[in-house]
């Protein structure tokens, strides 16, 4: 954090320190840190657990805190996979995106809008797709043949409904 200027202050209130930050998510080497809330399994649900992460260099790195001095975890960020929005179980008040990477996925909560943008900017800057790839949907025939996520993330095949009326409708929601 040192080499990159030390702490980004309240980016949230002070207009010259946004700036600033904004600066480093988009520069050449762009890099964003902060106190996050990662989502965690618990027994038999999920808990929020407060993190402190730093993504540079195609990769992010999730800590227990600022002054920790090796990662919990290191998630290669270039070609993975962002969405962004209402995650279904996001604390109340808190700017959710969930990235899912090759060896799983991570749910994390930013405390302010534009600390959650400037994540966003630095992630998109490192490799982030914020886009579904294109379904290859050569000799479907029939509806039935695809498969849909639920909000949850599983896959369902549209099988499960033939003999159904179905009505498909895009609500632009993850």
């Amino acid at each position: 954090m040192a080499s990159i200027g030390g702490p980004l202050g309240d980016i949230a209130q002070d207009a010259a320190l946004y700036g600033r930050a904004t600066a480093l998510a988009t520069g050449e080497r762009a890099v964003t840190y902060s106190s996050l809330l990662l989502r965690s399994r618990a027994c038999l649900s999920y808990s929020w657990r407060p993190v402190w992460a730093f993504v540079r260099d195609g990769s992010l790195r999730v800590y227990d805190n600022a002054q920790a001095a090796a990662p919990l975890q290191v998630l290669q960020v270039c070609e993975c996979q962002c969405l962004v929005g209402e995650v279904d179980d996001c604390k109340a008040g808190l700017y959710c995106f969930r990235l899912r990477h090759a060896t799983g996925e991570a749910v994390l909560c930013a405390f302010s809008s534009k600390e959650s943008l400037l994540w966003l900017q630095t992630l998109q800057a490192n490799g982030v797709k914020y886009e579904d790839p294109p379904t290859a949907i050569g000799g479907v025939k029939t509806l039935y043949e695809l498969e849909a996520n639920l909000l949850s993330g599983a896959l369902v095949p549209l099988s499960r409904y033939a003999g159904c009326v179905c009505l498909v409708v895009n609500v632009a929601s993850f």
